[in-house]
């Protein structure tokens, strides 16, 4: 499968550019953050003939991580190596106190932290 393919080397990129000596690899595409579009970016460009892509990401793979394949332990992955956990300034709004905002960082980025979870948007059928 393509997208397989894909992701394998999106996180084995490093090693992979260590393994070229004297020359230093080359893509046509250079995709920045392997979260949810980013690689659905680079899967699209990656369909096209004889280009080449890379997906370059701060994380690592969360397959193995129970943190984050638990579907029941939404909010486990909070405070762990694949969340960002970035600090706000503090927050007129929110009693003067400073907010975590939760961001994967991970191979398919904020998708890994989320517990599986979507929410259904509910329109008037009228």
């Amino acid at each position: 499968m393509l997208f397989s393919s894909l992701a394998l080397a999106a996180f084995s990129l490093g090693a992979a550019a260590k393994s070229h000596t004297g020359s230093s690899p080359h893509y046509d595409f250079v995709v920045v953050g392997g979260g949810t579009s980013g690689l659905v970016v680079a899967n699209r460009l990656s369909e096209l003939k004889d280009v080449t892509v890379a997906v370059i990401e701060a994380g690592e793979s969360a397959l193995n991580n129970f943190n984050v394949s638990n579907v029941m332990g939404y909010s486990t992955a909070f405070g762990t190596e694949v969340d960002w956990a970035y600090q706000t300034e503090n927050q007129t709004y929110a009693g003067g106190l400073q907010q975590t905002i939760r961001a994967g960082k991970a191979l398919g980025g904020t998708s890994t932290i989320n517990g599986k979870s979507f929410f259904l948007s509910l329109t008037n059928t009228r």
